[in-house]
């Protein structure tokens, strides 16, 4: 048994002497020959009778009882990683192929062998009664989403090549591209903030009775913390650690909304590839990360509420679906949060720029928000009105990823 590998998966081709109907027309032509007694039309017929009959019926079982399986190496991953994909295919019957052709779906982000193609074929020859054939593809991520390389089309047919017929099979292959990360460096938050407290303090809860070490004194730091001998000792004032009670979270909330006609694609994937560095340099830090987004994902569908958590799993699996389109109003989104008590912990709005309505909306409920920052791309005056409250993207950016 031998495989190739072909650029381009082909579709089912027939020869038209052996289409379904063409049988029809070759009885007739043997009664007409039977009825002339012309013997050699009689035999020429004939036979093509028997090999259309018996190539129909090769072709029509040629893929019956064939059991393909594949697993991926990966299923999460970066664009430019590589992953191996493991396959196999048994022929569970007496019939033999004399030739198999497994294609994947075509998959522009993603690309198969050492060829930069987003397509795959391979071709075997000679797969036996039943014999299973196994084999390893080497493939590569090359852009943000969400593949299902198990979408698998098989083809074969009679030995001679003069019908085929193909057959779709759904395996699990389902691929998560996430955004490409860039170089960012994030701030700290203030160490007063208690988390998980209602009220404009919100922040982790400390200990003051386990103190853990000291640190220079910072803006914000309430006098309690101070640690005078410590300060005394070093000449510079120090405050005091203390143990952390609760785990420190965030919210990541994405506003898909001006994406839509305003920006190319290039500049959305850069808008996620920011915040999801972002979400992996406060994961760093042992912040909890939530997400939530007005956006919809590549199945057309709203995009769930990730509750804060340890595991970037969810969220980076969301920013691997989401999409360009509005799914609900920025402010119904955030409203919603709202009345269910999911922004008593710290939320950044990502965006593409500040409007009127969320100018407004943070003037009507900041007194029953934690800490809030809208982080935009383009600039606005709605975006000064707000201040302190409101900062450009390319914060995040050091030097390197702003080049």
């Amino acid at each position: 048994m031998s495989t190739e590998q072909v650029d381009q998966p082909k579709s089912p081709e027939t020869s038209l002497l052996f289409e379904r109907h063409v049988i029809w027309v070759l009885l007739a032509l043997l009664l007409a020959a039977i009825w002339y007694r012309f013997v050699p039309l009689i035999i020429v017929d004939t036979f093509l009778i028997f090999l259309s009959i018996i190539i129909m019926a090769w072709k029509n079982m040629s893929l019956k009882r064939i059991e393909p399986a594949l697993q991926l190496s990966k299923s999460r991953l970066f664009p430019g990683d590589e992953f191996l994909i493991h396959a196999s295919v048994y022929n569970g019957k007496w019939l033999p192929l004399v030739w198999l052709e497994w294609s994947f779906p075509p998959n522009i982000g993603i690309s198969f062998g050492d060829e930069k193609d987003d397509t795959c074929a391979i071709r075997f020859l000679w797969l036996l009664w039943f014999q299973r054939v196994k084999w390893t593809l080497n493939a590569k991520a090359l852009q943000r989403g969400v593949y299902n390389i198990g979408q698998v089309t098989l083809h074969s047919g009679d030995g001679f090549r003069f019908t085929e017929i193909e057959q779709l099979h759904s395996l699990d292959g389902k691929l998560y591209v996430y955004p490409q990360l860039v170089p960012v460096h994030v701030s700290g938050f203030r160490p007063s903030m208690q988390w998980g407290v209602r009220g404009k303090q919100g922040g982790f809860i400390e200990d003051p009775l386990l103190v853990i070490g000291t640190r220079e004194y910072q803006p914000g730091d309430e006098l309690r913390r101070l640690n005078w001998k410590a300060s005394a000792r070093t000449g510079k004032l120090q405050a005091n650690v203390y143990q952390p009670l609760l785990t420190e979270q965030l919210i990541i909330y994405i506003d898909v909304q001006g994406f839509v006609i305003n920006e190319t694609a290039d500049a959305f994937e850069r808008f996620l590839s920011v915040i999801a560095s972002v979400s992996v340099k406060y994961r760093e830090k042992g912040i909890s990360i939530g997400f939530a987004s007005n956006g919809l994902n590549y199945g057309g569908e709203k995009m769930p509420f990730i509750l804060p958590s340890t595991n970037l799993t969810p969220l980076l699996d969301q920013l691997a679906q989401i999409t360009q389109q509005v799914g609900t109003h920025k402010m119904a989104a955030l409203n919603e949060m709202l009345h269910q008590g999911q922004l008593q912990i710290p939320l950044f709005c990502f965006c593409h720029h500040i409007d009127e309505d969320q100018y407004l909306w943070y003037r009507q409920y900041k007194h029953k928000l934690s800490e809030v920052c809208f982080y935009y791309k383009n600039e606005t005056e709605y975006a000064n009105k707000l201040a302190a409250k409101a900062k450009p993207m390319d914060t995040f950016l050091s030097p390197l990823a702003s080049s």
